[in-house]
């Protein structure tokens, strides 16, 4: 007799076929076996059940990537559902219901000080150059019509217009003066030849940051600067410009190392991995998939590294020496880094991972997994109270302590319940699993306040990568990959620095181009070039702004 498991099929090919099931069902109705042929029917069509829930799960994900919206925002009506269930679960109070409802007050005074401010336009900025444009009334307007005397200017009413002047291209010509004595004719002084940011090239450091940063940060692809180069005027080719980032990632690889240096010995770091396509002649599609690592040290050191492979062995060689908290998104190549006799680095989850599951078996239609966000929403809005009152990592542990582990307690306690009763091939099933897994390295928030609740800080930091990625679409080769490593790593530490980028990193090109001391190489990074250049701190970058 054919048995079946109560197991969710993972395709349609482990499902039998309507003719091997009518045997089935005819031979147990001819020995009399009626009831177990109704039981045999009832599991395959609960399969078939959750099967078909699954593929339309998997379905209106797909149609949500490609069309619908990304945000993983819950109708707080949904949650309603289970207001009674989850009303005997502990709830957070005290000190972080406090900083709620003082964060909440601090919120309404702010928007009431802004509704009272004038509704006007804003001024202009006061250091913005000013030119003057004086207009005078028409000659017949000058003489008075009564008496016909001269009129005398009394004043003069003056308003002012936002103009633009597009970006110019100037050409620098050094000129070198020779001296030579009259009298005896021997020998001839001339002044030394200025440094060049690349011996015999044409950029100046300025021209060659604008390009770094316009592909880097702006995410303009170099053809698409060639074309704007043309409508000035300057006729390049884009090969030029390649070479150009080649020997603008050379000049500022020492800066990205000590970057990578700061990010791996930070108190806590974060990592992460975004796709990125490589051009290979070898490949029988032409391009491969290369994988572009970020790590955020302290939320302000962030390195990025290229790996040709998303092997294990390539991934974890870039934490090797890690020593204290990494926090990952439960990539399986990292379990060794963590496992392994004498490890240094010590695993930390992230929470939004685990949210974004239980999401996802919400909305495919299972809704008990609504209990477990609601509990991470609570997690995150002690979060948010700490963050906004300004809590100092010993201060936010303590509120951790008290506010967020009952509620850690509570939804361990949940899933311990509801484990055993729920299919494991179901979305509800997977978040649990993913959850379970995870969970000594998913509570490690509840033992440092300076760790963060989720892996959001690195995925911000990706951004930029993804968004380039969009417009560049890939990399000439794995050197262009690591190049491109090199730059975003400098680039990103400059604007969570608070550095703005272009005067940054054309500094930079001048003084290591002019032979900086590699052993004041720290006097170049972000933080400390920010304190001695306060007139280059980044005013306001809005894609840097980190995510609500």
């Amino acid at each position: 007799m054919l048995c079946y498991s109560y197991g969710v099929p993972s395709s349609a090919a482990e499902l039998p076929t309507p003719d091997a099931l009518r045997e089935v069902l005819q031979a147990l109705l001819s020995q009399g076996q009626a009831d177990e042929a109704i039981e045999v029917a009832c599991r395959l069509l609960g399969r078939m059940h959750e099967h078909a829930r699954g593929l339309e799960l998997r379905l209106a994900q797909m149609l949500r990537q490609a069309y619908g919206r990304h945000s993983e925002k819950i109708d707080p009506r949904q949650l309603a559902l289970l207001l009674a269930e989850l009303a005997r679960q502990p709830e957070p109070d005290g000190q972080a219901e406090q900083l709620i409802a003082q964060a909440a007050r601090a919120r309404a005074e702010r928007r009431a000080r802004e509704r009272r401010k004038p509704t006007g336009r804003k001024p202009l900025p006061a250091d913005l150059p000013r030119e003057e444009v004086v207009h005078r009334p028409p000659a017949a307007e000058l003489r008075c019509p009564h008496c016909a005397a001269p009129r005398t200017c009394i004043g003069a009413e003056r308003s002012e217009v936002l103009d633009w002047v597009p970006a110019s291209f100037r050409v620098l010509v050094h000129v070198r003066e020779k001296y030579a004595c009259t009298t005896c004719r021997e020998g001839v002084a001339i002044a030394p030849l200025p440094d060049r940011v690349i011996d015999g090239g044409r950029p100046s450091a300025g021209l060659l940051a604008h390009v770094l940063v316009g592909k880097f940060r702006d995410h303009l692809p170099l053809n698409r600067q060639v074309a704007i180069f043309a409508r000035a005027g300057v006729d390049l080719a884009t090969s030029t410009l390649c070479d150009w980032v080649r020997d603008g990632a050379e000049l500022l690889a020492p800066i990205a190392q000590a970057i990578h240096a700061r990010a791996l010995g930070a108190h806590a770091l974060q990592i992460d991995d975004t796709g990125l396509r490589v051009l290979d002649r070898s490949h029988p599609a032409g391009v491969r998939r290369g994988h572009l690592w970020a790590l955020v040290g302290d939320r302000c050191w962030t390195s990025f590294c290229y790996t040709p492979t998303w092997e294990g062995k390539a991934a974890r060689a870039l934490v090797e020496a890690r020593v204290g908290w990494l926090q990952a998104d439960g990539y399986a190549g990292f379990d060794q880094l963590f496992k392994r006799p004498g490890a240094t680095a010590i695993e930390v989850a992230c929470m939004a991972h685990v949210r974004r599951r239980f999401v996802e078996a919400l909305e495919g239609g299972d809704l008990r997994a609504a209990i477990a966000v609601e509990k991470i929403r609570k997690l995150y809005r002690i979060e948010r109270a700490a963050r906004e009152a300004g809590l100092d990592p010993p201060a936010t542990l303590a509120l951790r302590l008290q506010e967020s582990k009952p509620v850690m307690d509570g939804l361990g306690s949940w899933i311990a319940e509801v484990y055993d009763t729920v299919p494991p091939k179901s979305p509800l099933g997977k978040a649990l699993y993913y959850t379970l897994g995870r969970w000594p390295a998913l509570v490690r928030f509840l033992e440092d306040g300076a760790l963060d609740i989720d892996n959001n800080g690195v995925e911000r930091a990706l951004r930029a990568a993804c968004i380039g990625r969009k417009n560049w679409m890939f990399a000439g080769s794995d050197e262009g990959a690591r190049r491109a490593a090199i730059l975003y790593a400098v680039i990103s530490t400059a604007v969570l620095c608070g550095v703005e980028p272009w005067a940054y990193v054309r500094d930079l090109l001048e003084k290591i181009s002019a032979g900086f001391p590699q052993r004041r190489i720290d006097e170049l990074l972000p933080d400390a070039w920010g304190l001695l250049h306060a007139e280059a701190r980044l005013r306001r970058d809005p894609a840097a702004a980190p995510a609500a």
